[in-house]
């Protein structure tokens, strides 16, 4: 029984650290994204309504994958964080 709770653990391990190399790799271009919207927040209001949701969304996007870089930190060092 334990073997298997080992390797469960290992697997999640490989999981998170998989998870944030890719949340990484995609953070830059996130952050760049953001603040091109935020630049460009005046103009048409149509236009203006808009960018506030994808700064939202945006906003969303880079605080999820700045924690993903977190779990996956976490992994390498040993630890997994429960809150899922």
């Amino acid at each position: 029984m334990e073997d298997w709770k080992a390797g469960f653990r290992a697997e999640l391990r490989a999981i998170e650290i998989a998870t944030a190399d890719a949340a990484a790799s995609v953070l830059p271009d996130l952050l760049r994204r953001l603040r091109h919207h935020q630049a460009e927040l005046d103009g048409p209001a149509l236009l203006t309504l808009y960018r506030r949701w994808r700064i939202r969304r945006l906003a969303r996007a880079v605080a999820d994958a700045r924690w993903q870089v977190e779990q996956g930190r976490l992994a390498r060092s040993g630890g997994l964080d429960p809150r899922r």
